[in-house]
């Protein structure tokens, strides 16, 4: 009997029904063809104390909050086409699922359709934004959640469109319009221009982000770039340049990042900030693995009169600095173990905060920490 892409997805579809209750592994069906539909994700929740300290915030110094919290979840659903001569399409559609409230949007995180050829590929939908790929996930061994560097680098995660949470350097965009090369003698490319639908009668915001690679065996070099005009004002311009490089020794990787953002929140006044993270994971064994992360903003310069994000007033003591550890102990090849720790130690007018669960109440100067047992699952 001859299966068409809507059985094989439809198929896939009721093998995840089926398989998410037992956390089975990643349900994929193919017709033999090239074409594909692949149900994938993975489950992440820990046990969390967090605690504020120091300042003068609404929760007292001391505070502490017990917590069980979702580390960003995910369930995918994708599917490839093949169309000869080297062309496919794809399309996916990525969502959040709160482990912890059962809650979830729909296609909330990366949800798109590209259209590949040997030439590259053109992708359209709603995804991270190239910059962010330079740190995030090739040399913050934290990833996401409350140890991770987007604490600091970046100055704090957002989905947002044009202008909306306009100090956030590290970005989900909608309408994103991109263009992902293939790899040439061990380079990559990606340029992304998010459309400028939020334009009004006084501004028209729009954002360009791009970044490019290199990968040879052990070793990852990235630089990306990202520019938000008209973000703040009508003709405010705000950019952002970030260097990542990782290389490996045996068990040991070693990851480093460096980053400056330059702000025009208001006409004729500006403010910069320059951060850096270094990293290292080493496995122990194959089932015991170490991760560490110290990650460092300086305080900002400039002659804007008011914090920024979590950045705080030029001028004044406004740097931070954040250490994370962790342990994972590897049950299997898609199930692990792990605790980790992280603390923030805010300058006098800086506010960065826990990434993704932040501690509500923080004031500025303040010390935000936390400590976490958790467990990961992939399918």
């Amino acid at each position: 009997m001859r299966t068409t892409p809507r059985a094989t997805l439809l198929a896939a579809g009721m093998s995840c029904a089926a398989a998410l209750p037992m956390a089975a592994s990643a349900q994929a069906q193919t017709n033999g063809s090239g074409n594909s539909a692949t149900i994938y994700g993975f489950l992440k929740a820990d046990v969390e104390r967090v605690r504020l300290s120091g300042g003068s915030g609404v929760q007292p110094p001391g505070s502490s909050i017990n917590r069980l919290s979702n580390n960003l979840s995910v369930l995918g659903f994708r599917v490839r086409e093949d169309l000869g001569g080297g062309t496919s399409v794809w399309a996916q559609i990525e969502t959040n699922v709160r482990v912890d409230t059962g809650d979830g949007p729909w296609g909330g995180r990366n949800t798109g359709i590209g259209l590949k050829t040997s030439a590259g590929q053109i992708v359209m939908g709603q995804w991270e934004t190239p910059l962010r790929f330079v740190s995030v996930y090739a040399i913050d061994p934290f990833t996401a959640g409350i140890f991770a560097s987007n604490s600091i680098m970046g100055n704090g995660f957002a989905t947002a469109p044009n202008a909306v949470s306009p100090t956030s350097f590290d970005r989900r965009a909608p309408n994103l319009l991109q263009y992902w090369s293939p790899m040439l003698n061990n380079f990559e490319v990606r340029l992304a221009f998010e459309m400028p639908e939020e334009k009004t009668a006084t501004a028209n915001p729009r954002m360009f982000s791009g970044l490019l690679t290199y990968t040879d065996g052990p070793l990852y070099a990235a630089w990306g770039y990202e520019q938000h005009r008209s973000y703040f004002y009508g003709g405010s311009l705000d950019e952002a340049h970030r260097l990542g490089l990782a290389y490996s020794f045996g068990p040991t990787r070693v990851r480093g990042s460096f980053e400056r953002l330059s702000y025009e929140p208001a006409p004729g006044r500006t403010l910069n900030r320059n951060a850096w993270q270094i990293a290292v994971t080493h496995k122990l064994t194959e089932r015991h693995g170490l991760m560490a992360s110290f990650v460092k903003a300086h305080s900002a310069s400039g002659n804007y009169d008011k914090p920024l994000g979590g950045i705080g007033i030029p001028g004044t003591d406004s740097g931070a600095k954040q250490i994370s550890l962790g342990y994972v102990y590897n049950m299997s090849k898609r199930t692990d173990l792990w605790a980790a720790y992280t603390r923030i130690s805010n300058g006098k007018t800086a506010t960065y905060n826990l990434s993704a669960n932040s501690i509500p109440g923080m004031a500025a100067g303040q010390t935000a920490s936390g400590f976490g047992l958790g467990i990961t699952h992939k399918f």
